[in-house]
């Protein structure tokens, strides 16, 4: 039997390679506190970003991701994964620019692209039926 990361993983894949812009990630500091998206953000209020990118993010064995990363230098880079990065699959979901994140609290933010991507790939019925959760995403 399947596990929700399972079904999640092989939904959002299909999804990717039709719908989304596979894209290439640089490597950077390997944080690995979960908290991709405060450690892009931090990134671009340092000024070390110009802006940020939202990502489905493949990670081999594990699932699939949301995933927040930070445009430094003109390359995506993974300053939360740091050298792991360098064995998943990224395909783009949206850029962010300063201007876009004006009062806009991240982990809302992140919750929201979770619960749009759900909404995409499954039915109500569907996510009842296989108890899938915003953790599986």
């Amino acid at each position: 039997m399947k596990s929700q990361r399972q079904i999640v993983y092989e939904r959002a894949e299909a999804y990717a390679k039709t719908n989304l812009k596979k894209i290439s990630v640089a490597m950077g500091e390997y944080k690995g506190n979960k908290m991709c998206q405060h450690n892009a953000r931090q990134s671009l209020e340092e000024g070390s970003a110009t802006h940020i990118v939202a990502a489905l993010s493949f990670v081999p064995k594990s699932g699939v991701n949301i995933h927040f990363m930070p445009v430094i230098e003109n390359k995506i880079t993974d300053n939360t994964l740091g050298y792991l990065s360098k064995y998943n699959t990224y395909y783009l979901i949206k850029e962010y620019h300063p201007k876009d994140l004006i009062n806009i609290h991240m982990t809302k933010l992140l919750d929201s692209i979770k619960d749009e991507y759900l909404g995409l790939l499954f039915s109500p019925e569907e996510r009842a039926k296989h108890n899938i959760t915003k953790e599986h995403i």
